[in-house]
């Protein structure tokens, strides 16, 4: 049994057909599948990981930190079941473990703007919103095409007064996802407080046309 990390699409097919079971709404059936091919192999991260992510979807978030603590059990020095663990960890408001998790993955990847993201959720999570305005910002430094982190920045930054700096980073992720029902809603409320209320107006209703409130 090998401990190497496989990657996905490596034309695997097993591992496609359980990840397809799951594309499909066929949970049960993925779930089951992800396990006999973990049973067999346990080494198997990708396969680990992709069951971990699927528990995590069905609302099983504690059984996905416990796989994959398995798994660092056998492969400790993995950042990408560090990250996962710490992202999971954080949703469950197990929030000092979550920080303990991304922290080490930012050890190991300086440059990882989804750790950084993360903890400036984890920061937003815990009322924090300069601190995660911080964190925002160094993930944008390094991966600034990113439009869910130019939400979040927007989200932080309104919460703290700066309407300026949200109708900037709301600007930003617009631009980067023109269907982002969340980003124009919240463009709207920034635009409100600024007293510009016809753009706001307009910002509700194509919230509304993409399928927000």
């Amino acid at each position: 049994m090998s401990d190497s990390p496989d990657q996905p699409g490596t034309g695997d097919e097993p591992l496609e057909q359980a990840d397809a079971l799951a594309r499909a709404g066929a949970s049960i059936d993925a779930v089951a599948r992800f396990r006999e091919l973990l049973a067999a192999e346990p080494g198997r991260v990708e396969v680990r990981l992709r069951l971990a992510r699927l528990l995590d979807r069905l609302q099983e978030g504690d059984e996905a930190v416990a796989l994959l603590g398995q798994g660092l059990g056998r492969a400790p020095d993995n950042s990408d079941m560090v990250f996962l663990r710490g992202t999971i960890l954080g949703r469950l408001r197990r929030y000092d473990e979550a920080e303990a998790d991304l922290r080490r993955v930012l050890r190991s990847r300086p440059a990882d703007a989804a750790a950084e993201c993360e903890l400036g959720l984890l920061a937003w999570r815990r009322g924090l919103a300069t601190q995660a305005v911080d964190h925002f910002r160094r993930s944008l430094a390094h991966r600034p095409e990113d439009a869910r982190t130019s939400y979040h920045l927007a989200d932080a930054l309104h919460q703290l007064g700066d309407l300026a700096g949200a109708r900037v980073a709301l600007d930003q992720a617009i631009r980067l996802n023109p269907r982002d029902a969340r980003a124009h809603h919240l463009l709207g409320r920034v635009l409100d407080r600024m007293g510009q209320q016809e753009e706001a107006r307009e910002m509700y209703h194509q919230a509304r046309q993409l399928g927000g409130p």
